[in-house]
């Protein structure tokens, strides 16, 4: 799993700085099922959406202003603000 998220935080801006705090909060055997909710900034939203979908390799609905994706056990659900 490491290899993923060094590739993750090499390849992508935003989801490279959610492997990096899902990996610790892995390592940390206090929090079984972390959720964390981040607001985007309007103008980066789209970005965001960009790497989600080269992430994972699927078309996502653009017309929504929430997506969620699961990165090493941690749930990351970003909202445009």
């Amino acid at each position: 799993m490491g290899e993923i998220n060094e590739e993750i935080k090499e390849s992508f801006k935003f989801l490279g700085d959610c492997a990096e705090i899902a990996e610790q909060l892995k390592q940390n055997k206090i929090f079984s099922t972390p959720i964390i909710k981040i607001g985007i900034n309007q103008k980066d939203y789209p970005g965001l959406l960009k790497e989600i979908e080269e992430f994972v390799r699927v078309r996502v609905d653009r017309t929504q202003d929430t997506i969620s994706i699961t990165i090493s056990d941690t749930e990351f659900i970003f909202y445009k603000k």
